[in-house]
């Protein structure tokens, strides 16, 4: 038979001032907890007289938490070792952030050996923490055996040599999400970072202020055509640029995960945009697109925007800090009316919208963007000798070739040059400075234009599997390897 107590109050307050009482009277798991706490405590200070510095009162007052946070608290390496001692083993740790800590080799190994030992920690942030290099080696090798989920390891100064690290992260089984933003991965050695999409188990990645651009931008999205899990990317305030979108529309073709996308700032111009919409008008997954800050005029949103608007699956499109004109407006109302759809921009200006036919003609001009104006020069000699090409252009046949004989030359091409590029040229040419180019300075110049090419040679076999995504190879049909040119008819 169960046993109650019984108890008899002398009066009303004697029985409140009883259940006040066993209201503060703590539980025992509560009891457990604090007896925990203060063991840690003490075992915190021993750590510290051991490495002979002062306790880190902000760390001490969050011992017994399941987050810990000491961002920007500048630990140094015996503060960090104190820190991570302490909470080792027999902690539930579920975020960590030490962003803001100036690591060096030894306190990345006190890191590591942290992680290979705590099997709870969910959340781990070291941005700012000078994390590239060797260092960053150390901490990966112990995070291919955690369990952590988020990492956040931007403002790092990670660079393009870092990349087989940053490859080992993306293909970590465990890892849902990862930060890499305000970091140096750029454009060369970013094919270990393509090879590791197919088998990631990423859902979110934040790329932004990389300077990814050209060969590192296709590298990343041929990667993601292949990848099945990625739900959110941030490729924001890059510089994806034409070649980058051509890429990006091929990846959209084909990958039926990808739901958020942000492009903001990345030398979208409308050729690029275009190029971009041919991917996004095949792909029915993607439901939020970001091109803030990108060069669109307003005269061309009805026709690019009011395009994504009619033929995609978006229901969110934001144009941060971009302007509109009034025809898109009423197109977007009227898109409004049939789905669900938000669009946020700046403001609509009274600017008429180009038709179709010229915005077409502006933007498919046989403009070479991409181009170094003395290898274009260099494309039409082809196989001419050098002096029979200079015979070529001095039409006059007064042994010396001028500016107007230059543009001359490019004209009977069928390329349109602007002048910026023939004072390059000449500037290249001329080594007296006289403003005219005679026999023995365009020999001159065909001989250091030759040496140029053979220390390129290599990275031009590299390049070959990028042209496709060029805007000048695309245009101008030059070929990768003769790299004979031949404009398009149509244009």
């Amino acid at each position: 038979m169960e046993k109650k107590e019984c108890r008899m109050f002398r009066s009303d307050t004697a029985y409140l001032l009883y259940l006040r009482q066993q209201k503060s009277l703590p539980s025992k798991e509560e009891i457990k907890r604090q007896t925990e706490k203060k063991k840690d405590i003490l075992l915190y200070k021993g750590a510290c007289q051991k490495c002979g510095i002062s306790c880190v009162s902000r760390f001490k007052h969050q011992i017994g938490s399941t987050d810990i946070d000491l961002s920007n608290s500048c630990l140094n390496k015996l503060e960090l070792l104190a820190i991570l001692y302490t909470i080792k083993t027999g902690h539930t740790i579920r975020d960590l952030n030490l962003s803001g800590t100036n690591m060096d080799i030894l306190s990345s190994r006190y890191l590591s050996n942290f992680l290979k030992h705590n099997k709870t920690l969910n959340n781990l942030n070291i941005s700012k923490c000078l994390v590239h290099g060797e260092i960053l080696k150390t901490i990966v090798a112990a995070l291919l055996t955690s369990q952590v989920r988020t990492l956040d390891v931007g403002k790092n100064n990670i660079q393009d040599r870092d990349n087989k690290m940053v490859a080992l992260l993306i293909n970590h089984k465990t890892l849902k999400e990862l930060y890499l933003s305000h970091n140096k991965l750029e454009t060369r050695n970013t094919r270990p970072i393509e090879l590791s999409f197919a088998s990631s188990s990423l859902e979110i990645l934040d790329l932004s202020w990389n300077c990814i651009r050209f060969t590192g931008a296709v590298d990343i999205s041929r990667g993601l055509m292949r990848n099945k899990s990625l739900l959110r990317l941030n490729l924001s305030w890059n510089g994806f640029g034409f070649e980058g979108c051509v890429a990006l529309a091929e990846m959209l073709k084909s990958n039926n995960i990808l739901t958020e996308l942000d492009l903001t700032n990345n030398r979208i111009h409308p050729p690029a945009l275009i190029a971009l919409i041919r991917g996004l008008a095949q792909n029915k997954t993607l439901k939020l697109l970001n091109l803030s800050l990108n060069p669109i005029p307003a005269s061309y949103s009805c026709i690019l925007f009011g395009n994504i608007l009619q033929n995609t699956s978006l229901n969110h499109l934001i144009l941060k800090k971009m302007v509109v004109n009034g025809e898109f407006v009423e197109l977007l109302r009227n898109v409004q009316q049939t789905r669900d759809v938000q669009v946020e921009f700046e403001k609509p200006l009274p600017v008429p919208s180009l038709d179709h036919q010229t915005m077409t003609n502006q933007v498919r001009a046989p403009w070479l963007f991409n181009l170094d104006p003395l290898a274009l020069l260099f494309m039409l000699k082809e196989k001419n000798r050098a002096q029979d090409f200079f015979n070529k252009i001095n039409r006059d046949g007064d042994n010396v070739l001028s500016y107007d004989e230059f543009k001359e030359l490019f004209k009977r091409a069928g390329v349109p040059v602007s002048q910026l590029v023939l004072d390059k040229i000449i500037e290249f040419l001329d080594k007296n400075k006289d403003g005219s180019i005679d026999l023995s300075e365009f020999l001159d110049g065909d001989k250091r234009m030759k040496k140029i090419t053979r220390g390129h040679a290599k990275e031009n076999l590299r390049r070959e599997s990028y042209t496709k995504y060029s805007r000048s190879f695309r245009k101008a049909k030059i070929d990768a390897k003769t790299f004979r040119l031949d404009i398009e008819s149509n244009q």
